[in-house]
């Protein structure tokens, strides 16, 4: 007998299925999708919705969302709890739809014939209900550990976490969801948490239509709430559906006659090119060092300083208020953990494969230089200026010990330029040997697509290429996110697709991330 051979989209993980659907309209990649968290999406739909059939329809809107706009579910921290969230939202809105209807038609009796719930069912509701309303870094842990059941080894992976990590948010989404629990007189050890949550996996799934009931393309576009309404729905689904169906195994009995040609959706006409931004931010959990100060007696001409004093050292800059780390350099590299892999030609927007080399100007101002970190392209010069009354020197070096050193006096009259920096995994710094608080690095790049952090720890990548990539974030201070070898390589990320032609790619992310890669002072 001929050994079956797996399927080759089991290796991948959900955001890798998403940008092959996104990027080539792959049906597979969503056929795959929908059998893997299927009978997690069902299984929340059944218990908020009594009825059967409305249920059906339910489950089957929460697809037509991830497919309208799978962008979202993969800016999530997962997709299994994001498409949770948006199942129990379809959910409860088709209960209300329901409830409408009952009150206008009057039926009772349809409300006396349905069967109550038992008392298990109704925590599995509550437990639903609850676990909505958890932080989504909790709910994301719950989801894959047990609505998933997913070991803690395979969710770690899968959110891009460490198993520490992992095992951190978990423990505290079980106590919230106990609290939340007890706050409505339902007390649960951890035994019967464990299974109330694990339960919901196990609901076995309907077959998925060829083509969405007009009560799913209604549910869908009541919850998205974005004009596209339930026709364009219904004509998206007809084709981005038709063959959903055979991931669920049908009978011949079952089977469903062939849906008629349907014209390919807009979504294939998206672009290859998005502005990708984001947030890198200190973690919540940890207090920010203190703000450092040059000591008045350790400044050197002082008299000319005072007027900007207390000169800070502005090595470390975090937002008090929303935690967001100023001056991290954020760049793409490939999705490969070669150290001399490069992005090929055909990643880089046309308008930026030729690049014209020019000078950024760094100035000695206020006793600092400014700006304090430099990111530019390979051919790229650094120019230096003295804008004080006093003079400075600029001490410039590469640490991996270049050529393009120099050591130079500057004067409010005398700059100084580098030559051309060439090397494209390069760093530079730069001191003042006389103002001692003085100095900065420089990064430069053989591509595009990095960009430096600001005050708010934002930054944004234009004409970045969708797909697969790694993003690298590093800081003066804190060196690579993810430390040593490895966070060299930086963190997978998908770039979406995006009508818009942006995506807030990095916004809950790097929140999220930020736990580990930043030193203490």
């Amino acid at each position: 007998m001929a050994t079956k051979l797996p399927n080759p989209l089991s290796a991948l993980d959900d955001r890798a299925l998403l940008a092959r659907f996104a990027e080539r309209r792959d049906q597979a990649a969503f056929e795959y999708l929908v059998k893997r968290h299927g009978p997690l999406v069902l299984g929340v739909c059944r218990r908020a919705v009594r009825d059967s059939h409305l249920a059906e329809d339910a489950f089957q809107a929460v697809f037509l969302v991830l497919a309208r706009d799978p962008a979202r579910a993969r800016s999530a921290a997962s997709v299994g709890g994001w498409l949770f969230g948006i199942a129990r939202r379809i959910a409860l809105a088709a209960r209300r739809r329901e409830t409408r209807r009952e009150r206008r038609e009057a039926v009772r009796a349809q409300e006396a014939a349905t069967a109550p719930q038992s008392n298990f069912d109704e925590l599995l509701s509550a437990l639903d209900e609850e676990l909505g309303a958890l932080p989504e870094e909790c709910r994301a842990a719950l989801v894959a550990c047990f609505l998933q059941e997913r070991t803690q080894d395979e969710a770690a992976r899968e959110l891009g976490w460490s198993l520490s990590t992992l095992r951190r948010r978990l423990e505290r989404g079980k106590e919230l969801l106990r609290a939340r629990l007890a706050g409505r007189g339902i007390a649960l050890g951890a035994g019967l948490l464990g299974i109330g949550l694990a339960s919901p996996a196990r609901a076995a799934v309907p077959p998925l239509a060829p083509a969405p009931s007009t009560t799913s393309a209604a549910l869908a576009a009541e919850v998205t709430r974005t004009g596209f309404g339930a026709k364009a729905l219904f004509a998206c689904a007809a084709v981005l559906l038709a063959a959903v169906g055979a991931a669920f195994a049908l009978a011949p009995s079952e089977a469903v006659p062939e849906a008629p040609p349907v014209p390919a959706p807009r979504v294939a006409e998206l672009p290859k090119w998005v502005t990708v931004s984001g947030r890198v931010v200190f973690p919540k959990d940890r207090e920010p060092p203190a703000a450092e100060y040059v000591a008045p007696g350790a400044m050197k001409d002082a008299d000319v300083m005072r007027p900007f004093a207390p000169i800070r050292i502005t090595d470390t800059l975090i937002d008090p208020d929303n935690r967001g780390v100023a001056n991290a350099v954020v760049w793409l590299r490939p999705d490969s953990e070669d150290r001399k892999a490069t992005l090929p030609e055909g990643a880089i927007h046309p308008d930026l494969r030729e690049h014209r080399p020019r000078t950024h100007e760094v100035q000695f101002v206020a006793g600092q230089f400014s700006p304090r970190v430099t990111a530019l392209r390979v051919g790229d010069r650094v120019s230096f200026h003295n804008a004080m009354t006093v003079a400075t020197n600029v001490k410039f070096d590469s640490f991996s010990g270049g050529d393009d050193a120099f050591n130079r006096l500057l004067t409010p009259d005398n700059g100084h330029t580098s030559e051309p920096l060439k090397d494209a995994s390069g760093l530079w710094r730069f001191e003042s040997n006389v103002h001692h608080w003085a100095r900065g690095v420089v990064r430069a790049f053989d591509h595009p697509y990095f960009a430096i952090t600001d005050g708010n720890g934002r930054f944004e990548i234009k004409s970045a290429p969708v797909g697969a990539w790694r993003l690298v974030v590093w800081h003066e201070a804190a060196g690579f996110h993810g430390g040593g070898p490895k966070g060299r390589f930086g963190t997978k990320v998908t770039i979406p697709a995006a009508r818009s032609g942006s995506a807030a790619l990095g916004t809950i992310a790097y929140d999220s991330f930020a736990s580990s890669w930043m030193k203490a002072k």
